[in-house]
């Protein structure tokens, strides 16, 4: 997928995704994101995200179950010892296949995920960062509610381009 340049969240979705994060806390929640890219308009040519639909997943992060999978991504020592479920997320993988069935079905497709930093700004972490897996967007809700969207490459360098939250037309 090629990198947009904002990201627009139909209906009340971003309301709804605010909310649904942030009802976990102190821990943090998870969603997928499902949409699709905007069509162009005449000859102006946009690459914008559309966000449809929140599939809200449960956290199922757990001590020592993905100390592998981290300790693979190269985190220090220190950033490992610190992990709770108050500053790290898994999203099961289940719940990611239940929700690429359903998007397909629908012509729809996951174009990112959410996650709350309830102790925190809206800011990708460098967990978040080193446990990326594939390109995509990446929202991100802080602790008053704000909402800010990335857009992050596996090959980046700790340098995630920020989307724009653009208002539906």
């Amino acid at each position: 997928m090629k990198s947009p340049s904002g990201i627009e969240f139909n209906n009340d979705c971003l309301k709804v995704l605010s909310h649904t994060l942030l009802a976990t806390s102190p821990e943090e929640g998870c969603a997928l994101l499902i949409g699709s890219h905007k069509q162009s308009i005449g000859l102006k040519q946009e690459n914008t995200l559309q966000v449809h639909m929140i599939w809200p997943c449960c956290n199922i992060w757990e001590p020592n179950k993905f100390n592998l999978l981290e300790s693979k991504k190269n985190l220090n020592s220190t950033v490992q010892e610190r992990l709770s479920k108050e500053n790290r997320f898994v999203i099961d993988p289940r719940e990611q296949l239940h929700a690429q069935r359903w998007a397909r079905k629908h012509h729809l497709m996951i174009i990112g995920s959410a996650h709350s930093h309830p102790q925190g700004n809206a800011l990708p972490s460098l967990v978040d960062f080193k446990c990326t897996i594939s390109p995509g967007a990446m929202v991100i809700i802080g602790k008053f509610g704000e909402g800010r969207a990335w857009w992050i490459e596996r090959s980046q360098n700790f340098h995630p381009k920020e989307l724009a939250i653009l208002a539906p037309k």
